[in-house]
């Protein structure tokens, strides 16, 4: 369930520990774009960002940035890994016509690390500017950009959103 980044804020510097404790493995940060902004690698970027129903400003967030947890939900059988999708049969959903009904998915690898593989999308899944080949994981570093459609979010480890945080709050 995604939720705006303030409540994360506040969490963390209410209570860093148990906050600390129950933070999933992986988060995704979406950042609404500037209203007006060019949307990157579009060859109609003169056109505003568009949501599936074409409103100009995103509704995602509304200015905010929230954050999407990386879990399974029980609902979604998909056995190979964290599906990401505008659908809402997906572990992650980005309600955006350039998201695919399902565009990728996660999977989380024994040491901790995780994988990004686009499942045939129309308009792609990058990772740090690099439009994935379909079906081909990837992997993930903490703090990469990744970008389905035309949503670009921030990947991070539970430990790199927590330095994130910290950074936020200041010394």
């Amino acid at each position: 369930m995604l939720e705006p980044l303030s409540l994360h804020i506040g969490r963390f510097h209410r209570e860093r520990t148990e906050y600390e404790r129950t933070l999933p493995p992986a988060l995704l940060v979406f950042t609404p774009p500037i209203v007006g902004a060019r949307v990157p690698d579009d060859p109609d970027s003169d056109r505003h960002f568009r949501t599936l129903s074409h409103v100009t400003t995103p509704m995602v967030g509304v200015g905010e940035p929230v954050v999407f947890p990386v879990l399974k939900t029980r609902e979604n059988a998909f056995g190979r890994g964290i599906t990401v999708g505008r659908t809402g049969n997906n572990d992650v959903v980005l309600e955006d016509g350039t998201v695919s009904r399902f565009h990728a998915w996660f999977q989380r690898e024994s040491q901790g690390g995780y994988l990004l593989t686009d499942a045939g999308s129309k308009n792609g899944t990058f990772v740090d500017g690099v439009r994935l080949l379909p079906r081909r994981a990837c992997a993930l570093n903490d703090g990469a950009r990744v970008r389905f459609g035309h949503v670009e979010l921030t990947f991070y480890l539970a430990s790199g959103f927590t330095k994130v945080l910290a950074r936020r709050l200041g010394p």
